[in-house]
């Protein structure tokens, strides 16, 4: 038989689950030496395919061929050794453990191998000049940057020679910077004859990075190019079936004198250590960015505006000209405060739970649906949330159905639906599109600017720096638990506000 010249080649891959065919007749190719990105919806069965190249999944039907052999792996460890890596979107670290140990440990060697110890850093060295990478070895990785973290990720795979490398989601959780330095990385380990798929969800990366792209809709490959000559756009309306528009709110009306929200000299309690003390503004029809690598103060930040009883030791908190120092949450909620947790799984939803009962979360001693304020009103619950479904395009959108059994995309959208139905005054969203694909970006996206422009104030924090830009009229940057950079939304330069997510001067 003669040998295939692509590096990577499915040819037809099926796999169902139960009654759910997440891939049908996949077929694309991967040439050696490139940097191959796989894109498409939530859902739309890139990850499934993935993994059954990574041999986590064995196919249903269908071949694969790596280096032009015909290839069957039992398991990922049959992957690994024929030169397949993956670095999951969720690092694989032991945190107390430094870099040299993880990657010892990765290769098959004992944590504790102090003969080896010494051998394996001389390799991580070459290896980091090699590559242009930087990483402490020596440090605990729990006390390492996220990009550092998944550079000895990266490590890990170079160490024990992977010649393919598959990445989920590689810029996630990080600051332009690290990104620059990233793709400068990959560009290098693809010059050098390795070859690298990425999963993502971010076309402007795809544009930026990569040199071919496949795209998933429906479980099937709907589309395989060059990315020369591509535009985002024209991706995106591949993924999705239609056009998909990237408007940003067009003409803004400017936003009101009324403060929604204010913090003075806002000292958190000590438990919250890695957040400084905090004083910031915004006003009603405005959307207020917070910008900044994850880690850096923000989840601290959204501990002490949802629980400021517990968590403000001095200074002032006010919501609608009222303090509200000493509220708990609930009464916060009552106050006009709505919120996207940063974990929808284990902050927003009940994944057991049917979809209605997940809408009624929050709302379940309000008036309206109670009768004699005892009886639960089932039939008003499942009119609103009906309503509910189809303005928010929630799939499936019946009401008994499953909250664990949605997509992301439907998971979150579930989630905006129920916090603006009480059409709140103030939102705090925290990370209002981590995980979901571009269909749902494009209508959580739409509701924000929506609820702007009816007159509340947003408050937005999220780690995607491209979202901050895209919604917010004025922005902070955070680093380090402090604000270090204020802008307007006519001084926005991305170099600029990068430099000083990564703790440089702007």
């Amino acid at each position: 038989m003669q040998k295939n010249s692509s590096q990577i080649e499915l040819r037809g891959i099926r796999k169902v689950f139960g009654e759910v065919v997440a891939n049908e007749d996949v077929s694309f190719s991967v040439r050696k030496g490139s940097i191959h990105a796989i894109v498409g919806e939530n859902g739309a069965g890139k990850s499934t395919a993935m993994k059954v190249l990574y041999g986590q999944y064995a196919p249903d039907a269908g071949e694969i061929f790596v280096g032009g052999e015909k290839v069957s792996w039992r398991s990922p460890a049959d992957a690994i050794a024929a030169g397949l890596g993956m670095v999951h979107q969720h690092f694989m670290l032991a945190g107390c453990h430094d870099a040299v140990d993880n990657v010892m440990l990765a290769a098959g060697g004992s944590a504790f191998g102090v003969l080896d110890y010494k051998n394996a850093r001389v390799r991580l060295e070459s290896l980091m000049k090699e590559f242009h990478m930087e990483a402490r070895l020596g440090v605990p990785v729990d006390r390492l940057s996220v990009g550092e973290q998944q550079r000895i990720e990266i490590l890990k795979l170079l160490y024990r020679d992977s010649s393919i490398l598959i990445l989920d989601e590689p810029t996630a959780v990080l600051a332009p910077s690290e990104i620059d330095a990233l793709f400068a990385t990959l560009r290098g380990m693809a010059a050098s004859g390795k070859t690298i798929l990425i999963i993502t969800h971010k076309l402007k990366e795809v544009i930026a990075l990569a040199d071919a792209v496949t795209v998933f809709r429906a479980g099937r490959v709907v589309g395989e190019r060059p990315v020369k000559g591509s535009t985002v756009s024209e991706l995106a309306s591949l993924m999705v079936g239609r056009n998909v528009s990237f408007d940003t709110g067009g003409e803004r009306q400017p936003p009101g004198s009324d403060l929604v929200l204010e913090l003075r000299a806002a000292q958190p309690v000590k438990k919250l250590e890695r957040l400084g003390s905090m004083s910031f503004r915004l006003h009603a029809g405005e959307i207020l960015g917070v910008a900044g690598v994850e880690g850096n103060g923000q989840t601290e930040l959204i501990q002490l505006l949802l629980h400021p009883r517990e968590n403000l030791e001095s200074g002032l908190y006010s919501l609608l000209g009222n303090s509200v120092a000493g509220l708990r949450s609930r009464e916060l909620r009552d106050a006009g405060l709505a919120l996207f947790p940063e974990d929808r799984l284990n902050e927003a939803l009940l994944l057991s739970e049917s979809c209605e009962d997940n809408f009624l979360l929050g709302h379940q001693r309000d008036s309206g649906y109670r009768r004699q304020g005892v009886l639960l009103d089932r039939f008003s619950l499942r009119a609103d949330f009906a309503r509910a479904a189809e303005e928010f395009d929630i799939r499936p959108g019946t009401p008994q159905a499953i909250a664990g059994t949605l997509s992301g995309g439907n998971q979150q959208k579930l989630v905006v639906a129920r916090e603006l139905a009480s059409r709140p005054r103030f939102l705090l969203a925290a990370q209002p599109t981590r995980g979901v694909d571009i269909v749902a970006i494009e209508s959580i996206h739409a509701r924000i600017l929506e609820l702007r422009q009816s007159g509340s104030g947003v408050l937005l924090i999220s780690s995607e720096l491209d979202e901050v830009l895209k919604l917010s009229d004025r922005l902070l940057v955070l680093y380090r638990g402090r604000v270090v950079g204020s802008f307007l939304r006519k001084e926005f330069d991305e170099k600029k506000i990068g430099l000083l997510m990564a703790g440089g001067h702007a």
